[in-house]
């Protein structure tokens, strides 16, 4: 007998028994499409974990005081320091540029101030929105008042001229870096290196800023450099900055990190360097992946948790298979003697029953497949795209899963039946 005529034997066997065959592949589907959806979380998790350890947002630490930091409940804090103290705290754009030249050249401390400012370089269309994700009216233009070291951070190179120095930051020079889209926005194809750009903000006289640096604009529309309507300048000349001694000050730092820099190790660096500038126990810094990470942990166990309850009711459910297909195995004992009487060998038996449990097994698996999907479905509502998985992981962990599940519920009645004596088993009426 040729392996298709025993898959065919097998078939016509199970669509005999049809009840008892369709719920043995409903038990196997539930259980994995449980197991399949759980598995696919740790997938993404791991995947993500991966993803993001990349992104600018999760390489970046924040340094702030230590009171405003134990505010923070939602969340795991990386600590400088063993109490809570409520301690007042906040940094001068001197302190912060010291930070900067003490850290090593992998780690970055910067700082941030934002405005919108308006130019008559560009036309005045009121309710327009530029592709920006901020959504500006046409004459405007974002400003982010920054520092040198923001650009080491982002591993910027000028497509035309240059950054702005530390130097341009302490003495406040009105100097812009623009991307390549806002420079042709504003000046068309011309050069716009040593360009003028008058700048209005609020109600006061125009200001001029002249063009030192182009960035190239990336194509990623989620990372920080890709705003279209985006100009840097040193942030001591923006409005909400005032120097001197009783100027602004700030109350939160980044130091951001190259790709590859050791979390932990980076932490432990920049608390001893934020020591010796603002004494022991005044700040603290945050690490946003360690609050991913701890946030992602409860998925885990939720999804851990789910996974070993379906994993025992599958394991059940296995065992009363087993018992099911050992009762087939007595009720066919007699066409089995008959069969090897007429010449078939053992091992053609024993296949003929390990492919009925395949066949049982693999449509379990196609179920459990189907399943996984509307199971995802359910799960997303929660915690969105960590519940998705492409088809070829579900396909693979569903076919994965259901040969081994046929293995457990397959073998031992198979072997029971290729060791059946065909005279005992003609004698059974």
């Amino acid at each position: 007998m040729s392996l298709l005529d025993q898959l065919k034997w097998s078939l016509r066997h199970s669509k005999r028994q049809f009840l008892e065959s369709l719920l043995v592949i409903v038990a196997i589907g539930l259980g994995i499409g449980v197991i399949i959806t759980t598995l696919t979380i740790f997938i993404r998790l791991g995947d993500e974990y991966g993803r993001l350890r990349k992104m600018d947002y999760f390489r970046t630490l924040e340094i702030l005081g230590r009171g405003e930091s134990s505010q923070w409940q939602s969340a795991p804090i990386t600590l400088l320091g063993s109490s809570f103290a409520e301690v007042a705290w906040n940094a001068d754009l001197k302190e912060i540029l010291e930070l900067d030249s003490q850290l090593p050249p992998h780690m970055h401390a910067y700082v941030e101030l934002a405005w919108v400012a308006t130019t008559d370089l560009l036309p005045q269309e009121e309710g327009k929105e530029d592709e920006f994700w901020y959504g500006f009216r046409g004459n405007e233009i974002y400003l982010s008042g920054t520092v040198p070291s923001f650009f080491a951070f982002q591993n910027a190179q000028p497509a035309k001229g240059s950054f702005f120095l530390v130097e341009d930051v302490r003495k406040g020079s009105r100097v812009l870096v623009l991307t390549d889209k806002l420079a042709r926005d504003l000046f068309g194809e011309e050069d716009p290196i040593g360009r003028i750009v008058p700048l209005e903000f609020g109600d006061g006289e125009p200001v001029d800023f002249t063009v030192i640096g182009v960035i190239p604009e990336e194509e990623d529309d989620y990372a920080i450099l890709s705003g279209s309507r985006t100009a840097w300048t040193p942030v001591s000349v923006l409005p909400t900055y005032r120097g001197g001694p009783d100027g602004t000050r700030f109350y939160n730092i980044y130091v951001g990190l190259d790709t590859g820099v050791d979390l932990a190790a980076a932490v432990d660096l920049v608390r001893r360097e934020a020591e010796l500038i603002w004494g022991e126990g005044a700040v603290d810094v945050r690490n946003p992946l360690d609050s991913w990470r701890e946030s992602m942990k409860q998925v885990q166990r939720y999804a851990f948790l789910i996974g070993m309850l379906a994993s025992v009711g599958l394991l059940i459910a296995v065992i009363n298979i087993l018992n099911l297909m050992l009762a087939r195995l007595l009720k066919r004992t007699k066409s089995i003697g008959l069969s090897m009487a007429l010449g078939s060998s053992r091992g053609q038996v024993f296949r003929q029953f390990m492919l009925e449990a395949v066949v049982l097994g693999l449509a379990g698996a196609l179920l459990g497949i189907v399943l996984s999907f509307a199971f995802s479905e359910v799960v997303k509502a929660e915690y969105g795209e960590l519940a998705t998985g492409g088809l070829g992981i579900r396909l693979a962990l569903g076919i994965g899963l259901g040969l081994l599940i046929s293995l457990f519920f397959g073998v031992y009645p198979a072997y029971q039946g290729s060791r059946i004596n065909p005279v005992d088993a003609l004698r059974i009426d």
